[in-house]
């Protein structure tokens, strides 16, 4: 009884739990149109593979599908500026048809790092020998993927490659494109989701011509809708221009064939009028003026007529910005830096800044330039005249101040005292300053005053004269004749040797060194080498001394260590996350001579903080040892396409290594070389690398990974056969790592791994997907007391920069300025001629801000001038002008809302009847103001920002929702152009909106602000998470991290990333702060988890997070049935195992690829009332790392599968209880009752 009772209320939870959840219905679905008139089938075509690289496994026959569609598997070929190679459909038409070619192509499969991939639609003048895979030559027309875009291309002598489409998405597995090409005589349109161009190529083709599909190289594509129709033979083509509405054009305007009349005659004699779909136009050309000649092509047949372009004319010109200096003394010159002009040609047609060629400056009538000094006080009127439309002026003021200089005042001398003969002045650090007889201060650019005095040619202490307007400053400098300090050696020879070998100094470099710090080497001759205390029998450290012959200078020294022979033992280990004995192996060769590494898919990973690898090492001494391993590494396998950022191989140095079959979390400081990217979005190829500040073995104080690319491309197994060797080495200065015998790059960071352990661990490793085979290992130990000192890293001097951070667009009139600079120095503001702030220090890397208005429903204009404190060690220490407007605008329907549709613009006035986009209208709404979204798809190819600043508040929000009157949900479609919504602003809620297919890496949804609320809306098919909460900045703290949003009702699924082992539904985590909530949310069928709270190590604890009343369900598979290679898992609650006390509960997980509910190592998740069942993994896992204490609080589970299976769940012993319902797999179901 006991027993039916709790099913009984299970039951009912479940029910009530379904009855709390807002589920939204979505179609991803898409029906393409179908030309039934013009289909050729697809099974007619011809199939031929020829060409280079080509092969039978690599290339396999196509797979045919019952709706007329085939898939093309090809893995060899290519399309390369000489030969190609590729699987062919094809068909074979007469040279001189005409005729238009489409179909529809599904991308699959798309290897993402090589240029040579290819496919699509194609039109050759001859196709090769069937299974011929000798290279092969043609001429040919097609449009498709090459060098990873999309675009056009063809061949005639060489190959053309036109500009890539602006609005087609990069090639990628579940991308779709509509591909078509035009042929008309030798004029060509290829088009791909409507991006067209035109090709205009003679006599291509010869006797036939071979259209079809193709791919070549890595993709598997399947191809649908198509056809081929070929055009009537036309006999005359006639042209009728006398009706069109524009024959008249400006300069830049785009063509309009509004009422041209074109009429086709067949050679059956019949007629056709055609649309401007029919034909293609070439020729026109609105850059320049005169009469531009079109040719209207058809079926072969061409006609032209001709349109006139007429040059623009200037109508107004305006002064945007004035010059960052207005005010002037006398003898002063003029100073135009930062005057931006702008100029409205022919009424309005076009707005445009001007270039200082387009305008001329003037006094009085008295050009203006650069050299002009202001002789006399008064205001002064500066006209600018337009040089294209002579009559057009518009006029500035400039004050010249009556005041007299009454003193000169070097107030901070140069830092640099002493001059040594030949140097140069530097006049580095140096501030002068003019005084007035208005007693105003005004400090000096370098370039106002004239410095003489200075003779580097002759000794002694000498007066520098600094001379501005009459008035004269001193400071003294000393110059002298460099002198004679020591010797060094300047390259140091073998400085360790083992018992019984025989002294050796060969490469000893000896220099003098001079107190200005040059170097002069010696000739061998000039010195002599005395060892006469070195004792090679006896270990010990023995002194050689350097003998000059010159008299004048003393002997110096350098140490050697002689040492016993050692014989480093090497071993092998796998640990670290995600490795295991079966998946992380190393094998030999038979004769002991080759090392295979091998790192399966998904088997360890290098990331940022931690590392899970598998490892063929030797062990030195962390502190007295230095080393040198080189070795020739062959690739079998690295990194699929595209990468996911933490594969790796290569040789590493380490200071800890893990417990060998220990798969937890296991951090160490590292140095490697080898194959490394360290993120999805970052070059995949030959790295040198270094992980500094790491602590203990959790990770703590991780610094993170600095690196220095070697070659930039990804080590392949073809690319790696021969002439592939790495070399690692450890000095007194850093760790090197050099390729085969090209630069060697040094990261100086010598003592970073003596830090867990008296041991340093070096060897060879691969990470994630990696296979190498090493060979012909050289490795030498030094001992670094001996070796070469320390050499100090060269400072690196700084390129000033300075950012604007504050909004462009804003709908309240009280404004703070922020603006943000990476050095130090002093910055004015001026808002147009107002100056509102004068010499404000700043501080590099802290936020500057000051406070003002601005003007209602217009632009205000802002002036800033940052000037660097020289004293830095910098590339540049000019000053910055930033020129920046403010937009002020509000928008308000009557009922006081904005409305906005797919076809709004910014002109709109934000009524229903004239609505604004989507942007004008986040940009602009005002705190407590409702943006409301009309129905239909809002196609875009750029995310959707809600920036930081623009806020709400607590008591007045803003507000962005779908309009409550719509048949159907609006759908913001990012195309798979661009990342999807960046929300940055605090205090918004959104509501009842469909997000969908952002690109590739990139996320559906980022909240990265506070007090947020988003509710009800559907997040699917982007190209990796579908709703995020993370920071969309660069804060470090977690203080700065979003916090206290509420992401409602809402439902994220199909989300799928290229490497498809990342896209969950929902996320919180690396950098999330405090009080975000996900109530009543459903994700299901995401390529990996449905919920990801993942925190890294070296990032630190993210705030924790409530889920509540939510859904996991078959993730790790699209709803189409595409199995991921990610975790699987329905809730995943932690990582790395940091303790983040994260509370779930009311919660449902079901039929997910792995754990319905994971806590992924996090040893502090707080369960309450969850039910989990039939998730392939097992229901539930809530452990962690044998080294972690775990308080797991579980309340209220029920777990169970509808089916036997041998998953038992996971979580310690003391948590079984009358109040949780466990899987047992070892108690038959007869018996399962609570534990």
């Amino acid at each position: 009884m006991k027993t039916y009772q709790r099913m009984l209320a299970i039951i009912s939870i479940f029910v009530l739990l379904l009855a709390n959840l807002q589920f939204t219905t979505v179609s991803a679905n898409s029906n393409a149109e179908e030309n039934n008139d013009d289909q050729q089938s697809i099974r007619n075509l011809d199939f031929s593979v020829f060409g280079s690289n080509t092969g039978d496994e690599k290339n396999p026959d196509p797979t045919f599908h019952s709706n007329d569609s085939v898939t093309i598997e090809a893995n060899g070929g290519k399309i390369s500026s000489s030969v190609d190679g590729i699987s062919y459909l094809h068909k074979a038409l007469p040279t001189d048809a005409n005729f238009e070619i489409t179909t529809k192509a599904t991308v699959e499969d798309f290897d993402q790092s090589d240029s040579q991939v290819s496919f699509g639609l194609m039109l050759r003048d001859e196709i090769g020998q069937h299974r011929d895979s000798s290279g092969h030559e043609s001429s040919y027309v097609s449009v498709g993927a090459l060098d990873q875009e999309m675009k056009g291309f063809y061949k005639e002598d060489s190959r053309q490659k036109l500009d890539p489409y602006s609005n087609n998405s990069v090639p990628a597995g579940g991308e779709v494109y509509n591909l078509s090409i035009k042929k008309s005589g030798d004029t060509y349109v290829v088009t791909s989701n409507g991006d067209s161009e035109t090709i205009n190529a003679e006599n291509l083709f010869t006797d036939e011509v071979y259209a079809g599909i193709f791919v070549a190289r890595g993709a598997t594509v399947t191809f649908s809708d198509f056809s081929i129709h070929v055009s009537k033979n036309v006999s005359d083509l006639s042209v009728d221009a006398s009706n069109m509405e524009k024959s008249e054009y400006l300069i830049g305007e785009e063509l309009d064939l509004s009422g041209l009349n074109v009429t086709a005659t067949y050679e059956d004699g019949s007629t056709d009028s055609l649309s401007s779909s029919d034909y293609i136009v070439t020729g026109f050309d609105s850059s320049k003026a005169g009469t531009n000649t079109l040719t209207i092509h058809y079926n072969g047949i061409t006609t032209t007529f001709d349109v006139d372009i007429v040059p623009l004319t200037v109508t107004d010109l305006q002064v945007k910005y004035y010059p960052a200096k207005t005010s002037y003394y006398k003898d002063e010159a003029f100073d135009p830096q930062g005057l931006v002009i702008t100029a409205e040609y022919n009424n309005g047609y076009q707005t445009r800044e001007l270039s200082d060629d387009l305008y001329q400056l003037s006094i009085a009538g008295e050009i203006l330039n650069e050299d002009h000094i202001f002789e006399r006080a008064g205001t002064k009127t500066v006209t600018v005249t337009s040089t294209e439309t002579p009559e057009k002026t518009t006029t500035f003021n400039v004050n010249v101040n009556d005041a007299h200089i009454t003193g000169l005042d070097i107030r901070q001398e140069p830092t640099k005292q002493t001059y040594f003969l030949e140097d140069e002045l530097d006049l580095s650090g140096i501030s002068v300053y003019a005084t007035y007889s208005d007693s105003n201060d005004v400090r000096l650019a370098s370039d106002d005053y004239d410095v003489s005095g200075f003779d580097s040619t002759t000794t002694g202490e000498q007066d520098i004269k600094v001379t501005y307007k009459g008035e004269i400053a001193t400071f003294t400098i000393n110059v002298k004749e460099r002198e004679l300090q020591n010797l060094e050696v300047t390259n140091y020879p073998q400085t360790t040797f083992s018992t019984g070998e025989a002294f050796s100094y060969d490469n000893l470099k000896v220099s003098k060194v001079f107190d200005n710090g040059e170097k002069e080497l010696l000739n061998e001759s000039a010195y002599i080498v005395d060892a006469s205390e070195f004792d090679p029998t006896t270990p010990g450290i023995y002194d050689i001394t350097i003998q000059p012959n010159d008299l004048d200078v003393s002997p110096i020294t350098y140490s050697v260590t002689v040492r016993e022979e050692i014989n480093y033992e090497w071993n092998e280990i796998r640990f670290g996350q995600s490795t295991s004995h079966d998946d992380n192996t190393i094998t030999f060769s038979d004769n002991a001579e080759t090392v295979k590494i091998a790192a399966k898919d998904g088997a360890g990973k290098i990331t940022g903080d931690h590392d899970g690898i598998t490892y063929y090492y030797t062990e030195i001494d962390a502190e007295k040892d230095n080393f040198v391993l080189s070795a020739d590494i062959q690739v079998i396998e690295y990194a699929k396409s595209p990468h996911d950022g933490q594969e790796s191989f290569g040789i590493m140095a380490r200071d800890a290594i893990g417990t060998d079959g220990d798969s937890s979390v296991f951090a160490s400081n590292i140095a490697a070389i080898g194959g490394y990217s360290g993120g999805t979005k970052d070059d995949n190829g030959t790295q040198l690398f270094v992980r500094t500040g790491v602590q203990s073995s959790d990770g703590e104080g991780s610094q993170g990974i600095q690196k220095k690319m070697l070659q930039n491309e990804k080590p392949t197994a073809e690319n790696t056969v021969e002439n592939y060797r790495l070399t690692l080495a450890k000095t007194n200065s850093g760790f090197t790592g050099q390729l085969n015998d090209g630069e060697e790059k040094i990261i100086f960071e010598p003592e970073i791994l003596n830090v867990q352990n008296d041991k340093l661990y070096v060897g060879f490793y691969t990470a994630r997907v990696a296979t190498i085979e090493v060979s012909n290992v050289d490795f030498s130990v030094s001992a670094a007391e001996t070796d070469a000192p320390k050499v100090t890293p060269p400072e690196e001097p700084v390129s000033p920069s300075f950012d604007i951070l504050s909004l462009d667009k804003t709908s309240d009139t009280d404004y703070r300025l922020l603006a943000e600079a990476n050095v130090d120095g002093t910055l004015t503001v001026k808002k147009g001629q107002e100056i509102i702030a004068e010499d404000d220090v700043i501080q590099a890397g802290e936020t500057y801000q000051i406070s003002t208005t601005i003007e209602k429903e217009q632009d205000t204009n802002f002036s800033l001038v940052f000037l660097p404190d020289d004293t830095q060690s910098l590339t540049d220490n000019s000053q910055i002008v930033r020129n920046f407007t403010v937009t002020h605008q509000t928008y308000a329907a009557d009922d006081g809302n904005i409305y906005v549709s797919p076809d709004g613009t910014s002109h709109g006035d934000g009524s229903k009847d004239n609505p604004l986009d989507l942007d004008t209208a986040i940009e602009f709404v005002k705190k407590g103001q409702t943006i409301i979204v009309q129905e239909g798809k809002y196609l875009r190819s750029s995310p959707l920002r809600i920036k930081k600043y623009n806020d709400g508040t607590e008591d007045a929000m803003k507000y962005l929702m779908a309009d409550p009157n719509a048949e159907t949900r609006p759908l913001i479609d990012f195309d798979k152009q661009s990342e999807g919504v960046i929300h940055s602003g605090n205090y918004w809620h959104v509501k009842g909106i469909d997000f969908a297919r952002s690109a590739g890496n990139t996320k559906g949804y980022t909240i990265g602000g506070d007090h947020n609320i988003v509710e009800n809306i559907a997040a699917y098919e982007h190209g990796d998470t579908g709703i995020q909460i993370s920071r969309t900045d660069n804060a470090d703290q977690i203080e700065d991290w979003p916090s206290y949003n509420l992401v409602l009702n809402s439902i994220s699924f199909d989300n799928r990333d290229p490497s498809e082992n990342n896209a969950d539904g929902f996320a919180a985590k690396l950098t999330t702060g405090v009080g975000n909530v996900f109530r009543g949310t459903v994700a299901h069928n995401n390529i990996d988890d449905g919920w990801d709270l993942y925190t890294k190590v070296g990032s630190g604890a993210i705030g924790a997070v409530t889920i509540e009343n939510s859904i996991a369900y078959q993730n790790g598979f699209l709803t189409d049935g595409t199995e991921g290679s990610g975790d699987k898992n329905g809730f995943k609650l932690g990582g790395e195992g940091i303790h983040v006390p994260h509370v779930i509960k009311n919660s449902v997980a079901f039929e997910n690829g792995a754990v319905g509910f994971t806590s992924n190592s996090n040893p502090g998740i707080i369960a309450e009332n969850n039910y989990s069942f039939d998730n392939a993994g097992g229901n539930l896992s809530f452990t962690t790392y044998n080294t972690i204490e775990e308080d797991f609080s579980i309340d209220g589970f029920v777990s169970f599968h509808t089916d036997e299976s041998e998953q038992q769940d996971e979580y310690p012993s003391r948590l079984k209880a009358s109040h949780n319902f466990m899987y047992d797999a070892q108690t038959p179901p007869t018996n399962r009752v609570i534990h």
